[in-house]
């Protein structure tokens, strides 16, 4: 027997859940299908979990360098045990998983499946899971992307560490090298630098973190420096093997004929992320889809009208916050709410939690220059009263506008920029120039007057 109703939600990460939630607050009758928990990757081995280890690596490092603020010095090196740090990590993992249980679920009148057999199409209106046929008047594929691995000789395996299997780590590594020298390479490379682990980060490109403004890396690639993380640029891995002792040997190419070895404990992989399609079944409802993952329009509409797909697969700006701001449109688009739903990521922000944080909205000064005559960019120093008072100066801001002054991005390192980016968010977003901000009341003292002083300092040179 067939169950049916209004919407048929395949996923129940950040995207799946805010789909169903959107879809029975506008009176559907929804039903939330998952493989393994909900909560998905954000909540089990992406943000969450990353958040709190960096919440952790902060605070030892705070402790260590007390006597920067005066302090009388404490040594807790000696004490330090990275299992209790993990099992820290994970209670906190539990405490949010704690309120994405089924029965919430259920108790809000959206019938939850879960399987490990995962869901898979039968036909463009119908999904198995566990044995169990449902249809759905709508469907919508948010099943999420996992990390891209290494191909491994399976007479002679070695075990890599990844987004999701790092979080049973118990055991502190002595070394470890990261491969990709993305977002996760520096948020956790730093993290385990901080507690006295080696770390190397291989990149093939020139810089690590080199999507971002070139300025603002090499301002992260300086205190990773300072601080001994080593950045191995310029290089591809060719050959990962064990050794007899256990250690990881990585051989590896830089330019044309150098050649080079490298030995650590463990080897993270992190060279990008790949859509969640295996299983689907996704030709039994004649959906197209690429490597890249489901193919969809503008609504997120994939060729078959009734069925959309939101989050990592289907886009390529892989965050948890664009996948929750995709599923709520395309839950009002398909309930036929009255709304232009449209997906507009003009003004998208994302932020990279390192420390210091790195903040940026809207387009780069690259990206604008080749839409617009007459860019103007102006920069200021992370150096406004609150830096100072917290001891956090370093870094700047770096906001773009149009030849009217109208915001259109801005980049930002420092203290906490991923919360007053947020200010630009919405100066983008609403078309917002630069008098605008300056002739705006900040609070003070706090870290956010650096965009206030951003705007009032820029119109100051046009005078």
């Amino acid at each position: 027997m067939t169950t049916m109703y209004d919407v048929v939600i395949i996923g129940a990460g950040g995207g799946g859940i805010t789909a169903a939630l959107e879809a029975q607050r506008c009176g559907a009758k929804v039903a939330l299908l998952e493989k393994h928990k909900i909560g998905g990757e954000c909540t089990h081995s992406g943000c969450v979990p990353s958040k709190a280890l960096i919440d952790v690596a902060k605070s030892y490092h705070n402790i260590i360098s007390s006597t920067t603020h005066g302090l009388h010095a404490v040594d807790i090196r000696s004490g330090f045990e990275f299992k209790r740090a993990m099992e820290h990590v994970k209670s906190i993992v539990d405490g949010v998983y704690a309120h994405e249980q089924p029965k919430r679920f259920n108790d809000l009148g959206i019938d939850t499946y879960i399987d490990d057999s995962g869901a898979s199409f039968v036909d463009d209106h119908t999904v198995e899971i566990g044995g169990q046929k449902i249809s759905g008047e709508n469907v919508i594929i948010a099943t999420g992307s996992g990390p891209r691995l290494l191909p491994t000789d399976p007479d002679n395996p070695v075990k890599m560490l990844n987004n999701e299997n790092f979080w049973a780590l118990r055991e502190q590594p002595e070394s470890i090298a990261f491969l990709g020298g993305g977002v996760i390479s520096a948020e956790l490379g730093q993290s385990l630098a901080r507690f006295g682990t080696k770390v190397k980060i291989i990149d093939r490109n020139d810089r690590i973190l080199g999507a971002i403004d070139p300025d603002v890396s090499q301002h992260l690639i300086n205190i990773f420096h300072d601080m001994g993380i080593e950045m191995i640029t310029g290089a591809n891995a060719t050959v990962c093997s064990r050794d007899n002792q256990g250690k990881v040997c990585i051989d590896m190419e830089q330019g044309e004929d150098q050649q080079s070895k490298l030995l650590v404990d463990e080897l993270f992989v992190a060279i990008g992320r790949v859509p969640n399609l295996s299983g689907l079944n996704l030709e039994a409802a004649g959906i197209e889809y690429t490597r890249h993952g489901v193919t969809v329009n503008e609504k997120m509409q994939t060729n078959v009208a009734h069925i959309c797909a939101v989050g990592d697969v289907a886009s390529r700006a892989k965050f948890s916050h664009v996948a929750n701001y995709q599923a709520e449109r395309v839950a009002r688009n398909m309930l036929n709410t009255g709304e232009d739903n449209t997906i507009d990521l003009a003004a998208l922000p994302w932020a990279i939690f390192t420390d210091p944080e790195i903040g940026h909205v809207g387009m780069t000064e690259a990206q604008a220059r080749e839409k617009y005559d007459g860019v103007q960019t102006f920069q200021v120093d992370a150096a406004t009263d609150r830096f100072i008072t917290d001891s956090k100066t370093g870094g700047f801001l770096k906001i773009v506008m149009d030849p009217e002054n109208r915001l259109v991005g801005a980049t930002g390192i420092g203290a906490h920029a991923g919360e007053w980016i947020q200010c630009l968010t919405l100066a983008v977003k609403l078309g917002l120039k630069a008098e605008d901000i300056a002739d705006t009341i900040f609070a003070y003292p706090t870290y956010a007057e650096i965009v206030k002083k951003s705007c009032s300092r820029f119109l100051r040179t046009l005078q």
